[in-house]
Parts: C-alpha cells; structure tokens; sequence
C-alpha cells in the first residue's frame, strides 16, 4: 500500500503546489478555480485502490479481477464527479472537463505503472 500511496501523495503535493504557487504567475491563471479540488478527489480515489491493490497481492489468482475493479472504480466515481460538476453549472466548463481529463490519465497512467511493476513472470 505504501508503495501506491506515497507516490500518489507526491504527485498530488506537486500538483497543488503548481496550482497555489505558480497558477497566477508563471501558469497566468490557466488552471481551474476547482483545481485544487480535482486534485483532491484523485486523490481521495487513490485510497481505495491503493486497497485493492494490496488485495491483489494477497490473491495472486485474482489480480486481474482486483487491478480491473480498481479501474471500474476510478472511471465511475470519476464519471460521477463530472455530472456533479456539470449539475452545479460549473462556469468555464470546457476548461474544467480539459483538466479533469488530464488529472484523470496522469493517475490512471501512474495506477497502470505501478500494477505493472508488480507482475512477475511465473
């Protein structure tokens, strides 16, 4: 679990120290005003799949089932984020969902990197 969260923590650190320090002057208010938000429900999702990936590796016979379930979790809690947002008339919505999907890859790729240094040959 360590080994998903403290990077996961990292990442989320720099992300909001670019979005507090840099947004308004070397960034030029590019970011979101939710940005820091965003940053916050990754990585609120990050827990969970920190969890099952743990999970994973006590049952190696059911890795794929676990790594796949963590993906479904992210997507749908992630799909269900964007409506919330969306409901609530989020102004400057284009940039928003731009972001989102951005934030969105960055921690599914690092999730994707992560399941793959943990499988092994048999």
């Amino acid at each position: 679990m360590k080994k998903y969260l403290v990077p996961s923590t990292i990442i989320s650190t720099v992300l909001l120290l670019a979005f507090y320090l840099f947004n308004d002057g070397l960034l030029g208010g590019t970011l979101h005003n939710q940005f820091h938000i965003l940053v916050i429900i990754f990585f609120a999702q990050s827990v969970p799949v920190a969890w099952l990936m743990q999970q994973a590796q006590k049952e190696v016979g059911q890795f794929p089932i676990y790594i796949i379930g963590a993906v479904g979790f992210r997507m749908i809690t992630s799909l269900m984020v964007l409506t919330i947002f969306y409901v609530l008339k989020t102004p400057d919505l284009f940039a928003f969902m731009v972001q989102f999907s951005i934030l969105y890859l960055v921690y599914l790729i690092f999730e994707l990197i992560v399941v793959l240094a943990n499988l092994r040959r048999n």
